[in-house]
């Protein structure tokens, strides 16, 4: 689940289907390159969850928080950039580019749909 509110915040509550547990995040906060987690966030974040996803809770009602993990997720302005490029080398070979990146945060959720977008792209150059 992904949620956008309405001030700009994010929720992420991703299942983790092989290993059990579930991801609970989501920041979007362009030029913060701290790696340190805020423990303040951590319990925005799980406040959150709990009242949208209550499943998420343990017997007790709370949660058993394994780690806090501070990651990057590479976006760009504009949005995700899928789309081939035409180049020439010095040589004046012709190579094709295909680009797939900035999804940032949404890399996870949006996977299948880049993949089966970039698969559509491949094939028409490749036909």
């Amino acid at each position: 689940m992904t949620e956008q509110h309405e001030d700009g915040r994010w929720t992420y509550i991703i299942p983790r289907g092989f290993h059990g547990g579930t991801i609970i995040g989501g920041t979007r906060e362009p030029n913060e390159w701290s790696t340190e987690p805020v423990i303040e966030t951590r319990e925005a974040f799980l406040k959150r969850a709990a009242e949208r996803s209550p499943w998420v809770l343990n017997e007790k009602g709370g949660f058993d928080v394994i780690t806090d993990i501070v990651g990057r997720r590479p976006s760009r302005q504009g949005g995700v950039r899928i789309e081939l490029e035409r180049k020439a080398d010095e040589k004046n070979i012709k190579r094709i580019v295909l680009h797939a990146y900035g999804a940032g945060g949404r890399g996870y959720e949006t996977s299948w749909g880049i993949a089966e977008e970039v698969k559509e792209l491949a094939r028409s150059v490749l036909k």
